[in-house]
Order: structure tokens, then C-alpha cells, then sequence
């Protein structure tokens, strides 16, 4: 009768932040998280109903759950079922801070608006490193 063995062998994750806004921390202090704001749940604000004159809307991302300690490094994309393509600002990142940021979406059609992002299924998802 043969006997197979296998080991099992730790391996370290290697995340390594070579700089950040605020400085970087020791390494094993570093992590990834990331997320989606949810095709049907974003909450997105329409510019016009904070009176400004630039078509779009607004989204504030919580990403508190993550537990950084700094700023971390966010990369952003918008995902959903039609017409994402044409907005502008997809990763533009607003106000980062440890615990959320903000992403703008601006675009030159008045109706592009709450209605329109959640018709559409549009969200953010996004990938924080600190």
C-alpha cells in the first residue's frame, strides 16, 4: 500500500508599501482590503440636488471595516449594466481619508443622474492598500 505525505508549509504573505500620503508603517503592519458599494445599494447623490451646475452624481464609500491606521493607496473602477463607459471621473479619488472617500461622475447628458446610476446598476469597486 503506498502512503502519500504531504507537508504543509506556512507561507507569508508579502505586502510590501513602498510609500504613502502619510508615510508608511512597518510591514506587517500592511494590508489589503477591498469592495463594492453594490449594484443596487450605492448611494448615490445627484449633483444638481446640491445645487452645483455639473451633471453627474456623487457616492461617499465607507471603508472603516478595513481597520487602516494611515491612508492607504485606493484604486477605484465603476462597474454596471450600461452607459458607465461614458461617465468621466472613474478614478478620481476625493477626500481619502482611512475610514471612506469619495468618487465624483460627471457627464455631459442632464439625465445622468441617482435614477440613472441605480437604473444601470452602477457602483464602485475598489481595492485600498496601506
Amino acid at each position: 500500500m503506498l502512503g502519500v505525505l504531504f507537508l504543509l508549509s506556512a507561507v507569508a504573505a508579502d505586502i510590501v508599501v513602498l510609500s504613502g500620503e502619510e508615510g508608511t508603517g512597518p510591514a506587517p503592519c500592511s494590508r489589503v482590503c477591498s469592495g463594492t458599494t453594490g449594484r443596487k445599494t450605492t448611494n448615490w447623490i445627484s449633483l444638481n440636488e446640491l445645487d452645483w451646475t455639473a451633471k453627474g452624481v456623487k457616492v461617499d464609500v465607507d471603508i472603516s471595516g478595513c481597520g487602516f491606521v494611515k491612508t492607504p493607496t485606493i484604486t477605484t473602477s465603476i462597474e454596471g449594466s450600461s452607459y458607465h463607459w461614458e461617465v468621466t471621473g472613474t478614478s478620481a479619488v476625493y477626500g481619502a481619508t482611512k475610514n471612506k472617500f469619495t468618487i465624483f461622475l460627471g457627464h455631459n447628458r442632464s439625465d445622468v443622474n441617482r435614477e440613472h446610476a441605480l437604473l444601470h446598476s452602477w457602483n464602485v469597486q475598489w481595492i485600498a492598500v496601506g
